[in-house]
């Protein structure tokens, strides 16, 4: 673990690609590196180092946050873009210092993104901010077992959520990666079902759904990944320069999962599409006006409300 100072920005639009619908979130990047080496995911080939790096000069974040809490309205933002949001927490206590600071800001919702079970911070606040959201990444069982395989399995996230969401806080659930795999249907039904088992869908502040992406300078990585099932489904090059599910594929992974979560759990769950285009969003989302502004205004209230 090392320490050092951010000198660029710590707040940082999320990059999206331009064909794609953006959602509007932004990322605070006060730390990098992840311990779990998903067999997905992008930092393998985007970070120079897989050492984790804590920036020191938060003072310098907070100014940051000052700045564009003035300028932008509806703002969202989390700190899992480059890192886990809580896997190092136990050693790092960040969790509770970022809920300090975004004390300050009461009009931003925060959001912690992980894999992680490490909640322990979490539950120590008495009171619990209305701007805060805890969310997992979550698959079905036998995708972590493969794909995710140092990560805490399902059953821990599940609890994890569940107390979580107990204590108080706004949840939110990330399907990104959704993976093609033999019976894939019936792995993210069991999915689904197990989480309606643990969850109050009143307390969701958002559901994403994005499937398996990745650029080809991933592909060395994957590879080391010797139980991998990540080219089974059809990829191409898509719009974007990263490999991608043909386009019938993605809509029907969507189109199961969407319907899945509407029979199982709730018809009115704030779902939204990470990186598909405008045709993706008119015809899954089509109550949903498929621009910047629109998505995240609409994420926005039904994070605060």
């Amino acid at each position: 673990m090392k320490l050092s100072e951010q000198k660029g920005k710590f707040v940082k639009h999320c990059p999206c690609t331009p064909e794609a619908v953006s959602c509007g979130y932004y990322n605070l990047n006060l730390h990098t590196g992840c311990p779990y080496s998903c067999s997905y995911c992008i930092l393998q080939a985007y970070l120079e180092t897989k050492e984790p790096v804590f920036f020191t000069n938060i003072e310098d974040a907070e100014k940051e946050l000052l700045d564009i809490s003035w300028t932008r309205q509806f703002l969202r933002i989390g700190t899992g873009e480059l890192t886990d949001s809580l896997a190092f927490d136990p050693q790092t206590g960040y969790a509770l210092k970022i809920i300090e600071i975004f004390e300050k800001f009461p009009a931003i919702i925060f959001e912690f993104k992980t894999k992680s079970a490490h909640i322990g911070n979490l539950l120590k606040r008495k009171h619990v901010l209305k701007n805060i959201v805890v969310s997992w990444s979550l698959n079905p069982s036998e995708i972590i077992a493969r794909e995710e395989k140092l990560a805490p399995g399902l059953p821990a996230r599940l609890k994890a959520m569940e107390q979580v969401q107990n204590k108080g806080y706004k949840i939110g659930i990330h399907f990104d990666p959704i993976i093609y795999c033999h019976n894939w249907k019936s792995h993210y039904e069991t999915l689904i079902k197990e989480i309606a088992g643990v969850i109050k869908p009143g307390g969701i502040a958002w559901w994403s759904l994005g499937a398996l992406r990745f650029p080809y300078s991933l592909r060395e990585h994957i590879f080391k990944h010797k139980d991998s099932r990540l080219f089974e489904g059809e990829l191409i090059k898509g719009y974007d320069e990263k490999y991608r599910y043909f386009k019938p594929l993605r809509m029907e992974l969507f189109r199961f999962v969407i319907r899945q979560i509407s029979h199982t759990i709730s018809r009115d769950l704030p779902l939204y599409l990470c990186m598909e285009d405008e045709e993706a969003w008119r015809e899954l989302f089509p109550e949903i006006e498929p621009t910047e502004e629109a998505v995240n205004r609409y994420l926005y209230q039904s994070a605060a409300d």
